[in-house]
């Protein structure tokens, strides 16, 4: 897919970014008191749910495509979520909580998504991280916040790692299936709409500054 294509696509047809947000793990100021007080629930597994969506892939690919399938097809966009403070209060306390909210309610934000995948992913040895960050505002305001405001994974696969969003492939799809353009995307294309907190995570060759993808330069 064409760079200009997908600007063009995002700035017509595409959805408002801020439906895709949700909080963000890891900034709550709250959490390292929180769990000092022994309020966050001891450790989830989802070791067995890992093992039983990959049972019958023999490559990290195949490990990663299933479980990537899997969470698309099984958990829905969290839209009560995205709406309730008191809720992300109560379930936005730690990661772990967070994983363990999703599968219970088969519904996530970006968080859940990203939180969820990287998880399963190790279960079956596959490295994957979670990656906050910014996504592009295609409206004529330009987002000037420092704060990410957006949650994606990065994984590796034959000793590269590759970018993936979740939520914008479920949320960019349809009644058919995911926009699978959102998996395993080339940087080049993904750095036009999303931005890492920590730059390394562009995975490109020539670092883009942030200033210069805040202002629309990223083409």
């Amino acid at each position: 897919m064409q760079k200009g294509f997908i600007l063009l696509f995002y700035i017509f047809f595409g959805i408002s970014t801020s439906a895709q947000i949700g909080p963000v793990i890891g900034r709550n100021s709250n959490n390292e008191e929180r769990v000092a007080k022994g309020e966050i629930s001891s450790q989830f597994s989802t070791l067995k749910l890992a093992h039983v969506i990959t049972k019958n892939a023999t490559t990290d690919r195949q490990k990663v495509i299933s479980i990537y399938t899997w969470i698309a097809a099984n958990i829905a966009y969290d839209h009560e979520l995205r709406l309730s403070k008191m809720l992300q209060n109560t379930i936005y306390t730690s990661e772990n909580n967070v994983i363990k909210k999703v599968l219970e309610r088969n519904k996530a934000l970006c968080g859940g998504y990203a939180f969820l995948f990287k998880n399963l992913c190790i279960d079956v040895g596959v490295s994957a991280e979670v990656i906050h960050g910014f996504t592009r505002d295609y409206s004529r305001k330009s987002r000037k916040s420092k704060t990410p405001n957006h949650t994606w994974n990065a994984v590796k696969l034959d000793g590269q790692w590759q970018l993936l969003d979740i939520t914008w492939a479920i949320s960019y799809g349809n009644k058919n299936g995911t926009d699978d353009f959102w998996f395993l995307t080339e940087p080049s294309d993904f750095i036009c709409t999303h931005y890492p907190e920590i730059s390394k995570w562009t995975l490109l060759k020539h670092q883009v500054s942030f200033s210069d993808f805040q202002a629309h330069l990223v083409k």
